[in-house]
């Protein structure tokens, strides 16, 4: 006779965790719907999304909120251990990328909203604070959920043996590409632009530099620490690279998008080379 397992239990931190994570996501959502839809919340000029493209990109952006709450889901039920590890590292990976970012800068962005903006943008003012105000949340609560996941399924990469062998071209190509991308994002940082603008600039910048840092050093001392720097800095520069590309073409405008395409490059050979050398169960 068999005898059923009964689920593990789920930790009372890992539910609020899950589930304050969606609770970020749906003033932006309520948003998106309400401009999908037709409708005119936070809008003081309606035609602003009223293009077929705009239909599209509200369609999109409010589609990355809709994985949002799927990844905090998977994160928290025993149904997400049986999801193939690609599946959920990628989009992940990615929303490191875009979220830590505004978590850093949330102080900067703050500050900058507490300025008169001027009236005659197409959103209210409120719609700001809410959209980044939502974002700073959602990275917090969805990368703590992230780790939480990652040390219970993943438990080996702090306790295991490191892989041998160096970065390989692969590696040594993206920390330079980073180190490109760090300069113009520097130099961006200090061009026209609002202060959030400018912020978000130099965030980049370091996370780079500190992603290249610990490519370069990956064999010395703990592994852990240094694939946390490569995952978000390399992750920055894919995410915010793919982003900067998708609105970039999607406002008609392709400035910058060479750089923007060779920092998501980079972002991927770096990332690609760390993986290489992830630890194995002991």
């Amino acid at each position: 006779m068999t005898v059923a397992m009964a689920p593990p239990k789920i930790s009372s931190a890992r539910l609020i965790v899950c589930y304050a994570a969606i609770l970020g996501t749906l003033p932006y959502l309520t948003l998106k719907a309400s401009w999908v839809t037709g409708g005119s919340l936070g809008l003081r000029d309606a035609s602003f999304v009223d293009s077929d493209l705009m239909v599209f990109a509200n369609l999109v952006t409010g589609g990355m909120d809709v994985v949002a709450v799927i990844l905090a889901l998977a994160f928290t039920y025993s149904w997400g251990r049986r999801i193939p590890a690609p599946l959920l590292l990628f989009p992940i990976w990615i929303g490191t990328g875009l979220l830590a970012p505004i978590v850093l800068d949330i102080p900067v962005i703050a500050a900058d909203l507490t300025t008169t903006q001027s009236a005659e943008l197409p959103l209210e003012n409120w719609v700001w604070a809410v959209v980044y105000g939502g974002f700073a949340w959602q990275g917090i609560m969805l990368l703590t959920a992230f780790v939480l996941y990652a040390r219970d399924r993943w438990w080996f990469v702090v306790t295991g043996t490191v892989k041998p062998g160096t970065i390989g071209a692969a590696g040594g190509l993206g920390i330079v590409t980073a180190l490109v991308c760090a300069a113009f994002h520097t130099v961006w940082a200090f061009g026209p632009g609002g202060v959030a603008a400018r912020g978000q600039d130099i965030v980049i910048a370091v996370l780079a530099v500190l992603a290249a840092l610990a490519l370069a050093n990956v064999s010395r001392g703990r592994f852990w620490p240094r694939l946390v720097l490569v995952w978000t800095g390399a992750g920055t520069m894919a995410g915010t690279g793919a982003w900067g590309l998708f609105a970039a073409f999607t406002m008609g405008s392709a400035d910058h998008a060479a750089v923007l395409a060779v920092q998501v490059a980079g972002g991927v050979l770096m990332m690609v080379s760390v993986l290489r050398r992830l630890p194995h169960a002991a």
